[in-house]
């Protein structure tokens, strides 16, 4: 159980769900639309997602590694490392995880023929360590590369697929812009959203972040004003989330305008609501739970994308 909460399951779970929503919902229906074989075979893409699902576990034990001391401020008595398994374990796992994963995504490279295929999970691991080690304690350097590596899992499916196209001599032409255009709608919201929970994350840590030294947004204005800032950015996606149903009912992606209207605004603007009531930590963890719900329940609309009618 320690090493499920240690590698933080259900986050890993989202990772593999997020790719493979994606893999059935719109590359699929668009190979289909194109008349193109997949290029990947179901124990391929399986490689894939295992690739990153191991690499980010990896980089959830070296954070746990690193941030010790702010943990055990911020959450006394409830770190696993040096409470339910020996602090070294935080730094052996994330070089065996790691180790796993890269090996997974080389054989997967070697497989597909693609020399830029070598490079991701290198440089995803490298990103786990840079934050750890450097970019967390710097004003929002982390945040962003939090925000950026949430979006990854959905931008590197996308760049796989289109890498793998060489393989095949085939190119889904009629479909790839809509594609292109899902894909950083996708990835735009798990950063913003990812972006919003890490300052409100700040708020909750900023006792242990400052006994360490760390830079960021509640340590250097305060709760309030980054309380602030957090609803501006949030009505600010609102807007866009707005636009966003608008344009989806006027290219007739019914159901998916239904989805935005009766569950992703309504859910939003009650985060919003209970964002200007929060007063102490425990209205901020509250508020960051919500926001790993609401990030599902947006990610979980992919399903609702219609290749029929294509954005633009």
């Amino acid at each position: 159980m320690a090493y499920l909460k240690l590698f933080r399951v259900v986050n890993l779970l989202i990772i593999a769900l997020i790719m493979y929503l994606l893999r059935f919902f719109l590359f699929e229906p668009a190979f289909a639309l194109d008349n193109i074989v997949n290029p990947f075979t179901e124990l391929q893409f399986a490689m894939l997602v295992l690739t990153y699902v191991f690499i980010t576990a990896g980089g959830y034990a070296i954070n746990d590694y690193y941030d010790i001391g702010m943990d055990e401020i911020n959450r006394p008595g409830k770190t696993i490392l040096r409470n339910k398994l020996p602090l070294r374990a935080g730094m052996n796992l994330f070089f065996v995880m790691t180790a796993i994963g890269i090996a997974i995504g080389l054989v997967l490279a070697y497989q597909m023929g693609s020399f830029s295929m070598y490079f991701f999970p290198i440089f995803v691991a490298a990103m786990y360590w840079f934050y750890s080690t450097k970019y967390k304690r710097e004003l929002m350097s982390g945040n962003l590369v939090v925000s950026f590596l949430a979006a990854l899992s959905i931008l590197l499916v996308f760049l796989y697929f289109v890498l793998s196209f060489t393989k095949t001599n085939q190119f889904p032409v009629l479909s790839f812009p809509y594609i292109k255009r899902a894909v950083l709608i996708y990835a735009g919201f798990a950063f913003y959203i990812t972006f919003l929970r890490e300052m409100i994350k700040d708020i909750i840590d900023v006792e242990g972040d400052k006994e360490f030294k760390c830079t960021n947004i509640a340590i250097k204005y305060g709760q309030k004003e980054t309380n602030l800032i957090v609803q501006i950015l949030s009505y600010f996606f609102l807007a866009a989330l707005l636009v966003f149903a608008y344009f989806s009912w006027q290219m007739g992606k019914t159901y998916l305008t239904y989805y935005i209207a009766v569950i992703l605004i309504p859910f939003f603007v009650y985060f919003i609501i209970q964002l200007r009531k929060a007063k102490g930590k425990g209205d901020y963890r509250s508020l960051a739970t919500l926001l790993k719900i609401y990030m599902v329940a947006g990610i979980l609309s992919i399903q609702l994308l219609d290749l029929s009618n294509q954005w633009g």
